[in-house]
């Protein structure tokens, strides 16, 4: 009897052992709220900051969208996707202490389930929950140049202005979703870019690094460091890049149409990126880049899934780890992300450009033409394995118009200065190549066995055949109902 007791105390033990960890249980008291300067305009002038921004650069968005505003809720309020967890495929549904399920704003309260129509009504959203639970559900257009329930348009005025006034920082233990509204079109952003962390001092006046480099010196977890933010979810959302009216240099402007930065257990799913109205070959004189990147993770960011989603006409499309050596301090070891499902189409490079990342690709669609005159959507480059990177892609198809059989590999697939790269399964077809299944590693040097690694959570795997017509078919926003 004692023994069969003692076996199943064991038992119980260890299924309590492999029970995924609910992300929530992640944030913390410490965790920062991240939100203060952000939604707020300040109409500045434009001023050099730091030897950038020249005051000379200002140009207005030159063209704006068909506005699709919303004052009625389609569905009433009930409910379908938004209480969903995130699935249980991807890296965000790990951590360093095992499993985890990425709840978001699942288990929000009924006072904290949100319905927005207007910019200044999501930044009260986000400001009133905090770090709780909340389902915030989108219908219509937001644009955080509109005011006075979009009825007062006003045009950034500098890079102070947009960078604050035009951002949206969302905090940890967040569902942001898109409600397809009454003609069925998928909530929209424009304007406005959708930040998810930061990368923080511990006290307002401190630098990020010193204060995380000491943290680790004094024997500290990195984990607990008090400024991650964690444990969200963003579906069925258009985003059009923003326009950046007073950009760095001639060469970089600043706002990314989605930015992970300093956060964890993060699920993107099902949303549409692209330059929207505005493509960079709208912009004039000497300051011709307007647009950084349409999806960036970075800055120590980990587990992270992109999924289902959709990316087109933009040129710096998705950095994973946005420097080499200099970032070790936040990146080595960190930047797990899983792209799985989604479809870049007429979109010029990085897809992604990797940096320290432990990166998985599997069954995404890629299409372009390196031969079309349309700077907006002339393909440039793919996947690239850059400084100290790990990736592995599986059944990936590609369907680049212009390339031979024999430049894929340096064109479509890259690499230098990675630790280990992987790649097999894929179907590459153009028209110049005819369809080829495309060799293993590319001509890359494969890892050694201390850099093999194994994706720790479950997938099924799909033909690439297969992913050529299933993503067209599931991946975007407006997809969810």
């Amino acid at each position: 009897m004692k023994k069969t007791i003692l076996a199943l105390s064991v038992m119980l033990a260890s299924a309590a052992q492999a029970a995924p960890i609910d992300a929530s249980t992640f944030v913390g008291a410490s965790t920062p709220l991240q939100t203060a300067p952000y939604g707020v305009r300040n109409y500045s002038a434009p001023v050099l900051v730091g030897g950038l921004h020249d005051p000379a650069s200002y140009m207005a968005a030159p063209k704006l969208p068909a506005w699709q505003f919303a004052q009625v809720d389609p569905t009433g309020g009930v409910l379908t996707f938004e209480r969903q967890s995130a699935p249980a495929t991807g890296w965000h549904t790990w951590s360093r202490k095992g499993r985890v399920v990425v709840s978001g704003g699942s288990a929000a309260r009924a006072d904290r389930i949100y319905t927005v129509f207007n910019g200044q009504q999501l930044v009260a959203a986000i400001n009133q929950a905090g770090n709780e639970p909340k389902i915030i559900r989108v219908v219509g257009h937001i644009d955080l140049r509109w005011s006075q329930n979009n009825t007062v348009f006003k045009e950034y005025t500098s890079f102070s202005d947009q960078k604050n006034g035009g951002s949206i920082n969302l905090p940890s233990n967040t569902t942001l979703v898109g409600i397809n509204d009454a003609q069925g079109r998928p909530a929209r952003i424009t304007g406005t870019a959708l930040l998810i962390g930061a990368e923080m001092p511990l006290a307002p006046g401190g630098d990020p690094e010193v204060d995380f480099k000491k943290w680790i010196k004094d024997g500290k977890d990195g984990e607990a460091y008090p400024t991650w933010t964690r444990n969200i979810i963003v579906r069925n959302l258009v985003i059009d890049t923003p326009w950046d009216v007073n950009p760095e240099d001639s060469d970089n402007a600043y706002a990314d149409g989605i930015t992970v930065s300093r956060a964890q257990n993060i699920f993107i799913d099902h949303v549409t990126v692209s330059d929207g109205d505005t493509p960079e070959s709208l912009a004039t004189g000497t300051y011709k880049t307007r647009h950084d990147g349409a999806l960036d993770v970075v800055r120590g960011s980990d587990y992270v899934t992109i999924a289902n989603s959709t990316f087109s006409t933009h040129h710096k499309t998705t950095l994973v780890g946005n420097g080499d050596g200099g970032r070790a301090w936040s990146d080595e070891g960190r930047l797990h992300v899983t792209f799985a499902g989604n479809w870049w189409n007429g979109v010029a490079a990085r897809l992604p450009l990797n940096r320290f990342g432990q990166v998985h690709m599997f069954n995404n669609l890629v299409t372009g033409n390196v031969m079309t005159k349309d700077t907006d959507v002339k393909f440039e480059s793919g996947s690239d394995a850059r400084y100290r990177s790990n990736m592995l892609l599986e059944n990936n198809y590609y369907n680049i118009t212009g390339v031979k059989l024999s430049e894929f590999c340096g064109k479509v697939i890259k690499g230098k200065g990675f630790i280990g790269f992987r790649s097999s399964g894929h179907i590459f077809t153009s028209d110049r190549a005819g369809t080829n299944a495309v060799d293993g590693q590319c001509g890359m040097a494969r890892p050694d066995a201390a850099k093999l690694w194994t994706p720790p959570y479950l997938y099924a795997l799909q033909t690439a055949t297969s992913t050529e017509s299933a993503v067209p078919a599931q991946a975007g926003a407006g997809k969810l109902k």
